[in-house]
C-alpha cells in the first residue's frame, strides 16, 4: 500500500528542524569556513597591531632569509609525519585556502586605490592612521608579511599532508609555487640592483644611490670601448622660413633611406640615392668619407628633382657631428631636405671586470645579453644618447638575485604540473 502525500508530510521534519540539524557550532572539529575566516581575520589583525605598534618590518636580509626558508621547509616537512593531526588537516583544508586568498585579494585591492610610499616613511616621520596601519606601504608591512608566511605554511601542508603520487599535476603546481613564492617573498632582501656609470677608458667601483650617498661595490668595471649602430637616417623637408618640417595630413612626412631602395619621393621631390656612409667623416663641405672612428655620423649623398619645376639638386646631407651642426641639402622654393638623428640598433660596451676573490673576466656587453660574473649579472643600461656614438661613458645596471634559481625551479616545476594536467584531462576526456 502507498502512503499519501500528507502522511508522508506528516513523518518528515520541519524546515526548522533541519536547520536546527544542518547548523553547526563554531570551533567543531574539522573547522570549515566560518572558523578559517576568524583565523585569517585575527592574523590581519594582529598585523596591524604589530604595524601600529612597531612599525614596518625589518628587511629580512641574508642569512635569516636562508633560515626563515629552512624554517618554512622544516614546517611543511612537520605536517607530513603528523598529516593525520587536526592542525594539519586544518592549514591544508580548502577552506583556509579560500580565506588565504580572499585575503590576498584584499590587500591586493587596498594597495590599488592606496597611494603607496616609496621610499618607506622613515621611523621619525610623522604618520597618519593609514600609515601607522602600514596601509600606504602594504609590500614591507605586518598585515601583508603575516598572511604571506601563513599562506607558504598552508601551501606547504597542502603539498605534504595532500600527497599522493596518482596526483602528479596537483603535486607539481603547488611544490613549484611554494618553490616562487619562498623565493619571492624569502628573498627579496637578498636582491640588490645597483647602476654604475663607467667612463670610456675609466675604471670605476663605487654607484650612488637616489639620496646621494656613495657605496663601494665588491666588483669594478673598466670600460675599454663603447660602440653604437644605428638604424640608417630618415630625410624630412624642412621649411627654411619657419623652420618647421612637411606634413602629410597632419602627420610628419619622412623617406628612410635604404641602400637597396635607392629612389623614392618627398613632397613635390623625387629623391635618389647616390652613396650612403653609415659611418663618415667630413673632408670639407662637400665631401664625406668612410672611417671608423667613434666620432663619425651617418651621410648621404642624394639627388632631388622638382616634380612642378623639374629643377634638381644634388648634394651631401649628414646628421651632424660634435664639432659642427647638421648639414642639410638646399632646395627650391625655400625648403631644406636634412636628415633626423637615427635611431640605436645595438649599442655595446667591451668590459674588463675584477672582482674582490680575483677573478677578472673580459667580454662584451649589449642589452639584453648580460654579463654574468658570481652572483652578479651586469646589464648594458644606457649611454649618453646627445653624444651618441661619440659618448664618453657607458651606464650599466648591475643586479645581484641568489634566489633566481629557486624562482626558476619553481616556474618549471609549475610548467610540467600544467603539462600534467594536460595530458592526464585528455586521458580521461578518451
Amino acid at each position: 500500500m502507498i502512503a499519501s502525500p500528507e502522511a508522508c508530510l506528516e513523518g518528515a521534519p520541519s524546515a526548522s528542524q533541519a536547520a536546527s540539524r544542518s547548523a553547526r557550532p563554531m570551533w567543531r572539529r574539522p573547522w570549515g569556513y566560518p572558523e578559517s575566516l576568524v583565523v585569517v581575520g585575527a592574523i590581519l589583525a594582529g598585523g596591524l597591531t604589530a604595524e601600529w605598534l612597531l612599525g614596518p618590518p625589518p628587511p629580512l636580509v641574508w642569512p635569516g632569509s636562508l633560515f626563515a626558508a629552512l624554517g618554512l621547509a622544516a614546517a611543511a616537512v612537520a605536517g607530513w609525519l603528523g598529516r593525520r593531526g587536526r592542525l594539519a588537516r586544518f592549514f591544508s583544508s580548502t577552506p583556509l585556502s579560500v580565506a588565504l586568498i580572499s585575503a590576498v585579494g584584499l590587500l591586493s585591492l587596498l594597495m590599488g586605490l592606496t597611494p603607496q610610499a616609496v621610499p618607506y616613511p622613515s621611523p621619525s616621520a610623522t604618520l597618519g592612521l593609514g600609515a601607522k596601519l602600514g596601509l600606504n606601504h602594504l609590500t614591507a608591512s605586518w598585515p601583508l608579511t603575516a598572511v604571506y608566511l601563513t599562506t607558504l605554511l598552508s601551501l606547504g601542508a597542502v603539498v605534504t599532508v595532500r600527497f599522493s603520487r596518482r596526483r602528479p599535476a596537483f603535486v607539481l603546481t603547488h611544490l613549484g609555487l611554494w618553490l616562487l613564492l619562498v623565493a619571492a617573498g624569502v628573498g627579496a632582501g637578498d636582491r640588490a640592483r645597483e647602476i654604475m656609470r663607467v667612463p670610456e677608458g675609466g675604471l670605476e667601483w663605487r654607484v650612488m644611490r637616489s639620496g646621494g650617498e656613495i657605496v663601494e661595490m665588491p666588483l669594478a668595471i673598466r670600460l675599454d670601448d663603447f660602440d653604437l649602430e644605428e638604424y640608417p637616417a630618415r630625410l624630412a623637408l624642412i621649411d627654411h622660413a619657419t623652420g618647421q618640417p612637411q606634413t602629410a595630413d597632419g602627420r610628419l612626412e619622412l623617406w628612410q633611406i635604404d641602400p637597396l631602395e635607392p629612389r623614392g619621393k618627398l613632397g613635390d621631390f623625387d629623391l635618389e640615392l647616390l652613396t650612403f656612409l653609415p659611418k663618415a667623416v667630413s673632408v670639407d663641405k662637400d665631401t664625406y668619407v668612410q672611417t671608423v672612428a667613434s666620432a663619425a655620423v651617418q651621410a648621404a649623398k642624394l639627388k632631388a628633382t622638382s616634380r612642378s619645376t623639374g629643377e634638381s639638386y644634388e648634394g651631401w646631407v649628414s646628421t651632424g657631428e660634435s664639432f659642427r651642426p647638421p648639414q642639410p641639402l638646399k632646395l627650391g622654393d625655400g625648403w631644406l631636405l636634412a636628415m633626423t638623428r637615427p635611431e640605436p640598433r645595438r649599442f655595446v660596451s667591451k668590459v674588463k671586470v675584477f672582482t674582490q676573490e680575483g677573478v677578472e673576466v673580459e667580454d662584451t656587453i649589449e642589452v639584453n645579453k648580460p654579463l654574468k660574473i658570481g652572483s652578479w649579472a651586469i646589464y648594458q643600461r644606457d649611454y649618453d644618447s646627445g653624444a651618441g656614438r661619440s659618448s664618453s661613458w657607458s651606464g650599466f645596471e648591475l643586479v645581484k638575485d641568489p634566489w633566481l634559481p629557486m624562482a626558476n625551479a619553481g616556474l618549471a616545476l609549475l610548467s610540467a604540473g600544467s603539462l600534467a594536467m594536460i595530458v592526464t584531462g585528455r586521458r580521461r576526456a578518451g
